[in-house]
């Protein structure tokens, strides 16, 4: 079974949308699937969902924090199968998980083409990215494939309740011995709404993360 698990943070705009791209993309790469929708909305977004079979956790604001209730609840009891991440503003198109599922590894990173973002993310990727002075070109796309023992493992290790979720998880994955590959996606812009990530709020968790990573 394929489990999706995918945040969201007043996607009212997108849901509906998001949805009817993401059901015929699973009916293709999976015969059976689940989705989990982490849900921080004060908007229509439940609403909208409640048309779908879909599980909803609530959460507080933090990408950090919907990623790990998301897929903690993704790898609860004894199921099988990978989980799949992805965004819901349609910057990851559904079309092209096959692209993740069809490689092997316990964790697929979705590696963006840059034409899609907005400059100052754009530039905050790089940035952050070429800090890291890892092997593979883009630490915090969302766009993955994790195996159920990589989740199960690192998870309970994950300190990072914002952004640095992404890269975070990334690292430890590498330093527990899991085997990460990446693939080229595409990033085309969002279809609506606006993004909900915040840079004064996430710099805490990445100067913490960055300790992490060069000083232990």
């Amino acid at each position: 079974m394929l489990t999706v698990v995918t945040p969201m943070r007043n996607e009212e705009e997108t849901a509906e949308l998001f949805m009817q791209r993401l059901l015929p993309a699973l009916e293709r790469n999976s015969s059976k699937w689940k989705i989990i929708v982490p849900l921080t909305a004060t908007d229509k977004t439940q609403q909208i969902l409640d048309t779908y079979e879909v599980e909803t956790v609530d959460v507080p604001p933090g990408l950090g924090r919907a990623y790990k209730a998301g897929l903690g609840k993704a790898i609860e009891g004894d199921g099988s199968g990978p989980v799949l991440t992805l965004d819901t503003d349609l910057s990851h198109l559904p079309e092209e998980m096959d692209m993740l599922t069809a490689t092997d590894a316990d964790l697929v990173l979705g590696a963006r083409a840059e034409t899609g973002s907005r400059f100052h993310r754009r530039m905050v990727s790089n940035l952050i990215n070429s800090i890291l002075l890892g092997p593979y070109t883009d630490y915090t796309s969302s766009y993955r494939l994790y195996s159920r023992p990589l989740l199960k493992r690192v998870l309970p290790e994950m300190r990072s309740n914002g952004f640095a979720f992404m890269p975070e998880i990334v690292f430890r994955s590498i330093r527990a011995g899991f085997k990460v590959s990446q693939v080229a996606v595409s990033f085309p812009p969002r279809v609506a709404g606006e993004s909900k990530m915040s840079y004064r709020s996430n710099l805490k968790d990445y100067i913490r993360f960055l300790a992490w990573r060069y000083f232990r």
